[in-house]
Formats: structure tokens, C-alpha cells, sequence
């Protein structure tokens, strides 16, 4: 009897092993999600920043080449 009890813990360890695995599984994959979500935002608005310092660029040429 001593070793069914010992099994039934090891596999209520088991258990919770596994549900702290997934658990840290999960934070992980939303972690990453939220990381790469902030990266891809910062490159765009660094897209957008790009475009208008051209834009402005591009028009001050345009008023220095103008008689």
C-alpha cells in the first residue's frame, strides 16, 4: 500500500509539473506575441518618420531650384 501512495504523489507532482510548464509555455508565446507586436509598431512609425523627412526634403529642394 506504501507504494501506491508513493506513485499517487509522484504523479501529482507530475502534474503540476506539467501545469507549470504549460503555464510558463503560455507567458512565453504571449510574451514573444507582445515583443514582436512593439517591434513591428516602432518600424512602422520609423517608416512613417522616414517618409516625411523625404517629403520635406524633397520639398525644400523643389523651393531651392525655383527661380
Amino acid at each position: 500500500m506504501a507504494e501506491q501512495k508513493s506513485y499517487r504523489w509522484l504523479s501529482a507532482g507530475a502534474l503540476v509539473a506539467l501545469a507549470l510548464a504549460v503555464f510558463v509555455a503560455v507567458v512565453a508565446v504571449r510574451h514573444a506575441a507582445s515583443d514582436h507586436t512593439r517591434a513591428t509598431d516602432v518600424k512602422v512609425r520609423a517608416d512613417q518618420t522616414m517618409q516625411r523627412i523625404e517629403a520635406e526634403a524633397d520639398r525644400l529642394e523643389n523651393e531651392a531650384a525655383a527661380p
